[in-house]
């Protein structure tokens, strides 16, 4: 937690301290290179050097601008059920990055509702899919944005009102994946956690948004637990109420790109938070390492332990021989629309027709 606080400190200029500035400085001599490996790059797909392929089937992609969670999960699920719900057999094509958390978490939210393919190279895993699954009917891209070897029909960019656009610089010296002109290439840009900003910061945002690519979102939308999970590793386990854990101490882990906002949404439905370990997204958890957490809780006062469906993953396959006895909760995300829904309903339909043999 304090390696990742100082990093966004540095980041964000907060730590004025002269090691601050001494890093800043080394982070913005990188930049440059970044910069230009990144139009190099975008000027190839602009004059045709760099091609895109069509996957097959109406594609849909979800991306954002930066680096960390602006939640493309929540909003891959919800729009795979909005598909399958209009009689879709979508496939999420994603990287797979690391460990594999982030599809293992896709097929557990989703289970028979779609194919879940981890590939780096998007285009050869969905024609490795249609091969063996031809009645797919359409891919959603997790993560798309920058993967532009892959042709979309519709391009979704997520922009999480809390830090929209990454301490305003490129990385490594911010947090930018590309400059803010790339938004231009979106179809449509989602607001993500619109709840936690007042209503003058959303609207400077809407504003921006809409200078950058001439209309303004499309949907705001907030991140919402709808309850835990508990139980065994590798089970499903029982699904609990959002109340479960209100007036109550609990202790606080996750490893997720933007742990800041699974901090905030924990307090507001507990009684007190007792300590919030923070590590950085992906993060390789050991059992030496759960453990610790796990008796850091207890010595701390806590009647149990949250985390995240993502790095659940990850410790139930640690966890699997010696399951502990301490309650270990899990929060249960899900996309809740502010409004746009039926906007992007709609959006999705025209892009994503459903043809005949869709049913069949």
């Amino acid at each position: 937690m304090a390696k990742r606080r100082r990093i966004l400190d540095v980041m964000s200029g907060s730590d004025t301290s002269p090691r601050g500035a001494l890093t800043r400085a080394a982070l913005s001599a990188l930049s440059p290179g970044y910069r230009a490996g990144n139009a190099l790059r975008s000027a190839g797909f602009a004059v045709g050097l760099k091609r895109t392929y069509p996957l097959g089937r109406p594609t849909v992609s979800v991306g954002n601008l930066t680096a960390g969670g602006t939640g493309k999960t929540p909003m891959v699920q919800h729009l795979v059920c909005a598909l399958v719900d209009a009689g879709h057999r979508p496939c999420v094509l994603l990287r797979g990055y690391k460990g594999g958390d982030e599809a293992e978490e896709h097929r557990r939210a989703l289970d028979t509702l779609a194919r879940i393919e981890p590939n780096p190279d998007r285009v050869a895993a969905a024609e490795a899919v249609l091969r063996e699954a031809p009645d797919t009917t359409c891919f959603v891209l997790d993560d798309g944005f920058q993967h532009r070897r892959a042709r979309r029909d519709l391009d979704l960019v997520l922009i999480d009102a809390t830090n929209p656009w990454g301490f305003g610089r490129l990385l490594p010296r911010g947090l930018l994946r590309e400059p803010r002109g790339a938004l231009r290439r979106a179809d449509a840009v989602i607001v993500t956690r619109a709840d936690q900003v007042d209503d003058q910061a959303l609207a400077r945002l809407d504003d921006e948004i809409k200078t950058l690519i001439g209309q303004p979102p499309i949907a705001h939308a907030e991140h919402a637990w709808s309850g835990y999970r508990q139980g065994k590793p590798n089970q499903p386990g029982k699904t609990l109420p959002l109340d479960h854990l209100a007036g109550r101490p609990v202790m606080g882990v996750v490893g997720i790109g933007n742990p800041d906002a699974f901090a905030h949404t924990l307090a507001q439905h507990v009684g007190r938070i007792v300590h919030c370990e923070q590590l950085h997204d992906h993060h390789r958890y050991t059992t030496t390492q759960l453990n610790r957490l796990i008796d850091l809780a207890q010595t701390a006062g806590a009647e149990a332990l949250v985390t995240t469906e993502k790095d659940w993953v990850k410790w139930s396959v640690l966890l699997e021989d010696r399951p502990p006895a301490f309650p270990i909760c899990r929060a249960v995300l899900a996309m809740r629309f502010r409004d746009g829904a039926e906007a992007l309903e709609q959006l999705v339909a025209e892009r994503l027709p459903v043809t005949g043999s869709a049913n069949d």
